[in-house]
């Protein structure tokens, strides 16, 4: 809706804390209001006239600079801002090869410049874009992993209030441990940071910016099927660390720092995978899943779901749609307590993955009036685990 106008998005003059984060898992729908808006509201809350916030795009993580932070001015130009109120940090890795009087691949040094540092001066609202999670790290870490000045100065913005959001590899990038790369089937068997081969990209990880604090992110979720990739990353990490955050295209997790809450706007879920009792590495028995969706909030340090209050308990299974939360719903609720789905995975030749979904005592799902196209289920306390099984010619029976 063209029409939104920032007067419905100002909420007040008064200063945040500490800014807002959007988490977007990527390919986001230009008519999609409700999470752009949702942005241009995080930045209202800082700036000295709510109405007329100001943004700074960043592009270091994209293959195409130039055409990457067109596409975002043109989304929040629609939203009412004014082109004047938008800059551009000049700050990337990859030549733009639409932009042929320009090469962008000289903007790697953007981290540094004084020209990009006084650029967050005016900012309101700071958004990545996606691309390559790894070049907006390279461009913003010092070599020995410090914060490069722009970076320094980003985060001393935040915490005077300036919201930070970002779609795809500007979501990866929110975290502390970063998801670099990798495809859940090759992530299951492989070593992390193994060479890509027939089954496709193992699991490599990385640092990221560290704005989250509250968990691991990952996204383009539920398009690329990363359940497996995000179980195998939490896995890596300490046992204390291991809360994992799963967005879904289309979908973003606007998170309120300060009061350790956070809410979903967007047509898809997040799903919260905490494994933090779970498992070993390279298996994760009993984590707790949820999948949440617009409207749901969740406090980031109990992970109490609060159901969107549109949203009713269902007792009966919903029909299996081709959405996972709606998938599960139906599985789980024709399930008594106690007992598990379980789905099996070949990869590969040599090897199978079991993922079990279980219902337990306090599972539960709520729903509204299902939305074509939109994620309209609520699932908490599920049971989770994941268990790869490698077998050989010799001994065709799974193995460990």
């Amino acid at each position: 809706m063209i029409g939104l106008g920032l007067a419905a998005l100002a909420v007040s003059s008064a200063r945040a804390e500490t800014g807002r984060l959007v988490i977007a898992g990527g390919a986001v729908n230009p008519d999609n209001d409700a999470l752009y808006g949702a942005f241009i509201a995080a930045a209202a809350r800082h700036a000295a006239d709510p109405l007329t916030p100001r943004f700074l795009i960043v592009p270091a993580g994209s293959a195409e600079p130039n055409g990457s932070a067109e596409a975002m001015i043109g989304h929040l130009v629609r939203r009412g801002v004014k082109r004047n109120a938008i800059a551009v940090a000049r700050i990337a890795l990859i030549d733009d090869p639409d932009t042929p009087t320009v090469d962008e691949s000289l903007w790697r040094e953007g981290g540094y410049a004084s020209s990009e540092i006084a650029k967050l001066g005016k900012a309101d609202g700071v958004w990545f874009v996606g691309g390559d999670q790894s070049r907006i790290s390279a461009t913003l870490k010092t070599k020995d992993g410090g914060d490069a000045p722009f970076l320094a100065h980003l985060r001393a913005r935040w915490r005077e209030g300036v919201a930070i959001g970002g779609s795809s590899a500007g979501a990866a990038m929110m975290s502390g441990p970063m998801i670099v790369a990798g495809d859940s089937p090759a992530a299951l068997v492989l070593p992390v940071g193994a060479p890509e081969g027939a089954l496709g990209e193992p699991l490599s990880m990385g640092e990221g910016l560290g704005f989250f604090t509250f968990g691991l992110v990952d996204q383009h979720f539920d398009r690329r099927q990363r359940l497996g990739r995000l179980a195998r990353a939490l896995g890596t990490l300490a046992p204390a660390r291991r809360l994992g955050f799963g967005v879904d295209e289309d979908t973003a997790l606007v998170v309120d720092p300060d009061r350790h809450a956070a809410s979903v706007v967007g047509a898809g879920a997040v799903t919260v995978l905490d494994a933090r009792s779970a498992g070993q590495a390279s298996a994760l028995e009993g984590a707790t899943l949820a999948m949440l969706s617009e409207g749901d909030t969740i406090d980031l340090l109990s992970l109490r779901v609060t159901p969107s209050a549109d949203k009713t308990l269902l007792t009966t299974p919903p029909s299996a749609g081709s959405r996972l939360e709606t998938r599960l719903a139906s599985w789980l609720l024709a399930l008594p307590v106690g007992a598990s789905h379980q789905q099996t995975i070949p990869i590969g030749d040599h090897a199978v993955v079991d993922f079990r979904f279980t219902r337990s005592e306090g599972a539960k799902v709520f729903s509204r009036p299902e939305a074509p196209r939109r994620s309209s289920i609520t699932l908490v306390d599920v049971k989770f685990s994941i268990r790869p099984f490698f077998q050989s010619k010799d001994h065709p029976g799974r193995h460990d």
